[in-house]
């Protein structure tokens, strides 16, 4: 499908022209792909700062650790209120499990506090390719051991507990989900995933469609990314590190919501139909005319408020919340 046939929503147009004006105005190069891991982090704070100046306004953040299977895990705490004992989202932000952080996604996340009415508990989890799997879906499993075992402490409710990220951190949760089950009784009680990476096929109708490099994540980057997080070609047997390989059967309710032009459409088409299959309560939102990433612009992207707005509802149904 050629470029000008894509429908794309008047304000990610918008989005990506002012993304393509940062790069201008911090003289970055427009070529990601011979990025070091190391410089590849340093660019995306840099991509993401101007769109993160602006964001919601919380009653309160907390920072925070959690002890981990390899060191202090550091936590932000995001409260949408003064109320106690709320529900609690463990948030994995996107980036490729390579770049990314708190900040990156601060805007967003912030935003999905307040309309969840839930405390957004967003986890600075260790990067590859220096931390390589399974290192991210055992800092999240410790962070939910230590929310059962200590929510109180963070005026957080331990039995109503969601699993939630963008992209890679989609793929997170849903990996660490798998974990908790493989282990015995998952306490998460919902799943929210954004356009997830649920599996390693790059040959879906969405990857050749949108896959070339003009929307942001192209095939070559999720071959890369891949490349770092995995340690051989036996990880991608693993159902923590492709969910689309897992037994679901049982899984909570599953909140996806998929970006219409996007690599990973497909993705999120994928595992919704075989969580529905599962006979998991599952719940798919496409999102016509955005693409990968906009959870990150909130500052523009009309649609990306609406995709964290409905996200934020559902979850905070499914968790008795606001």
């Amino acid at each position: 499908m050629a470029e000008d046939q894509i429908w794309v929503d008047p304000d990610m147009r918008q989005a990506i022209a002012r993304a393509q004006e940062i790069v201008v105005e911090h003289g970055l190069a427009t070529d990601r792909s011979k990025l070091t891991p190391v410089q590849a982090r340093e660019r995306s704070e840099l991509d993401r700062k101007w769109w993160n100046e602006v964001r919601p306004e919380v009653a309160k953040i907390v920072n925070t650790t959690v002890p981990g299977p390899t060191g202090d895990i550091p936590v932000r705490l995001l409260y949408p209120s003064e109320a106690t004992n709320l529900p609690v989202i463990v948030y994995l932000h996107g980036g490729g499990w390579v770049v990314g952080s708190l900040e990156t996604h601060a805007a967003g996340m912030h935003l999905l506090a307040l309309e969840s009415g839930c405390v957004v508990a967003a986890v600075d989890y260790s990067l590859a390719p220096e931390n390589k799997f399974p290192a991210a879906i055992e800092e999240t499993v410790a962070v939910v051991d230590f929310i059962t075992r200590s929510g109180a402490d963070w005026s957080v409710d331990p039995t109503r507990i969601a699993l939630s990220g963008d992209s890679a951190g989609g793929n997170l949760a849903a990996g660490a989900e798998v974990a908790l089950r493989q282990r015995g009784v998952s306490p998460v009680k919902a799943l929210g995933l954004i356009y997830g990476v649920f599996g390693d096929d790059f040959e879906t109708d969405s990857y050749r469609i949108f896959g070339g490099g003009d929307w942001f994540l192209s095939a070559a980057d999720m071959k890369n990314y891949f490349g770092h997080y995995l340690n051989g070609p036996a990880d991608h047997d693993d159902p923590r590190a492709v969910p689309m390989k897992a037994d679901v059967t049982g899984f909570p309710p599953c909140f996806l919501h998929s970006a219409g032009v996007d690599v990973l459409r497909d993705d999120t088409r994928r595992f919704y139909e075989k969580l529905k299959a599962a006979g998991v309560e599952a719940h798919h939102t496409e999102h016509a005319g955005i693409i990968h990433g906009c959870m990150t612009q909130i500052r523009m992207v009309g649609k990306a408020r609406q995709l964290i707005a409905g996200l934020g509802k559902q979850l905070a149904g499914a968790l008795g919340g606001k």
